[in-house]
């Protein structure tokens, strides 16, 4: 099955001292920022149990919004503070969709 949509998911490292403090400051950047930037569709924010990470999963509408919010976001003043948590990002396609019964 086939989808339009662009994922991206983006983890982040984080210390069980930190983690509170690193959701706050990227749940600000996703509320305030990007989920403002053109071709957004949603998002979650999830926290690692064990306290030593987050994962940032959003929907676009194209990898060409991806592309373009990702050139708005190289000036936004939050993204110094977010690198300490050293984001790893990467795009990826829906293949198939598995709806529960």
């Amino acid at each position: 099955m086939s989808n339009p949509e662009h994922i991206v998911i983006v983890s982040f490292e984080t210390t069980p001292e930190n983690q509170t403090e690193a959701l706050g400051k990227i749940g600000a950047y996703v509320g305030t920022f990007l989920s403002r930037q053109p071709g957004f569709l949603g998002s979650q924010l999830h926290r690692g149990l064990d306290g030593t990470s987050l994962v940032h999963y959003a929907r676009w509408r194209s990898e060409a919004d991806v592309q373009a919010a990702g050139e708005n976001a190289r000036v936004h003043p939050y993204l110094p503070a977010l690198r300490l948590y050293k984001p790893a990002g990467r795009g990826y396609a829906v293949w198939a969709t598995y709806p529960t019964d």
